[in-house]
Order: C-alpha cells, then sequence, then structure tokens
C-alpha cells in the first residue's frame, strides 16, 4: 500500500466558513452596493475593457444577494472564460461560491469519486475566489457603475 492512497484528507466546515466570512467583507469592499440589482463593478480594469472582471448582482432577496463575476477569456486558449456566481449572505455576513461555470450544487465533500470533480470542489471554488478578490483589490483600479 502506498502512503499517497492510506492519506485521506480532512475538510475543515469551520476554514471554510472563516474564508467564507473574509470573501464577505472583501466582496464589499469591491462592490459598494450588494443589496441593489444591476450594481456593478470592475476589478483590474475598466468596464468592458479586456482583461477586467465584472461582479454584478443580479438577483437581491431579503437576506442574499446573488452576484455574478465574469470575465471574458483574454489568455491562453486553454483557459476558461471566469462565469462564478456566489451567494452573499447578509445575515451571516458570509459570501459562498454557488456556480462556477455553469455547474451547479455541488456537495461540500464528495461522496465517491468523479472524473469530473475533485472531492474539496466547494473549498477549491473558494479559494479561488479569496485569491481573486484579494489580488483585484491590491492591484486594480476599481470602477462603480451606479445603477440606472
Amino acid at each position: 500500500m502506498s502512503l499517497i492512497k492510506g492519506y485521506k484528507k480532512s475538510h475543515d466546515l469551520a476554514l471554510l466558513h472563516e474564508e467564507c466570512e473574509l470573501n464577505y467583507r472583501r466582496l464589499l469592499r469591491v462592490l459598494l452596493k450588494p443589496r441593489q440589482v444591476d450594481s456593478a463593478a470592475w476589478l483590474f480594469a475598466a468596464e468592458g475593457a479586456e482583461g477586467s472582471v465584472e461582479l454584478r448582482v443580479v438577483e437581491v432577496t431579503r437576506y442574499t444577494s446573488l452576484v455574478q463575476i465574469s470575465a471574458a477569456q483574454s489568455g491562453p486558449v486553454w483557459l476558461d472564460d471566469i462565469d462564478i456566481k456566489v451567494r452573499v449572505y447578509r445575515d451571516a455576513q458570509m459570501v459562498e461560491v454557488v456556480e462556477w461555470n455553469r455547474d451547479r450544487t455541488i456537495p461540500w465533500v464528495l461522496s465517491e469519486s468523479s472524473a469530473m470533480y475533485a472531492r474539496d470542489e466547494k473549498w477549491q471554488w473558494n479559494l479561488f475566489l479569496s485569491e481573486l478578490l484579494s489580488h483585484g483589490l491590491r492591484c486594480s483600479s476599481r470602477q462603480i457603475k451606479a445603477s440606472h
């Protein structure tokens, strides 16, 4: 038996919640009006510019907002467009990735092996969001579009 097969990665829900709370604070620094449908902001470049990442509120409910984060492919051919939906839980002050490139409802930990997904898929999605927002806050000029 190899050491790799014997190793089982544990998933810590408390760490995921902590990351979701940090992402909430990061997102609010970028998107100033999370309770207003069509409120938008851009990371890395101005609206519509190559390499820009758009954050747009697409749905608002009593306690949550749904934000679409998208960027057209501007790198290598093998690099997909970014198309993420995140749920902003205003009462819990957390942000969670709920959809990645039109895939939905990936559970916290997959119960069976899949050729398409890693067992810690949800964790990876939220870490990607964390890195995207952190990097965007460090090196972009933020532009906010007022809703009509």
